[in-house]
């Protein structure tokens, strides 16, 4: 979606909203996740998730809700991050949630190598690990 398109959807929100009603966003920001693979209590980073399209939705959004604000659409209350992990027992599971989750998300050959390389530990507490941080924002409908 084009930012002009999203800085439309967010004026029909906030037609949609109550009289200082509150919108929350919440979405990636426009970089890759780390991949780690947790042997024990040791994180080694083996890579990053990459995206057909590069992230571009993301910045797009961010974009947006910044032009939203600057046009006094929405007044921003409060804004923060939160991680979210996805645990795998294997890279190869991790692929297959993300390809049921995330269409456009690939992990390349190298990280899926040296990920399968440190999973071939004899340590029996090992997971793969994706470390995502996420924004969230809360916005004030302006009227």
């Amino acid at each position: 979606m084009e930012p002009k398109s999203m800085v439309h959807a967010l004026e029909k929100t906030g037609a949609l909203l109550r009289k200082n009603g509150r919108l929350i966003d919440i979405h990636p920001p426009p970089e890759p996740p780390p991949i780690y693979v947790r042997l024990g209590a040791e994180r080694h980073l083996v890579g990053w998730v990459r995206e057909t399209d590069d992230y571009i939705e993301y910045a797009q959004a961010d974009a947006a809700l910044t032009e939203a604000a600057a046009r006094s659409l929405y007044t921003w209350q409060k804004r923060g991050t939160f991680a979210f992990v996805t645990h795998a027992d294997t890279i190869t599971e991790l692929q297959a949630h993300l390809a049921e989750t995330w269409n456009d998300a690939i992990i390349d050959d190298r990280v899926i190598q040296r990920a399968e390389e440190l999973m071939a530990s004899v340590e029996p507490d090992k997971e793969v690990l994706l470390h995502e941080v996420v924004q969230i924002a809360r916005l004030i409908v302006r009227r």
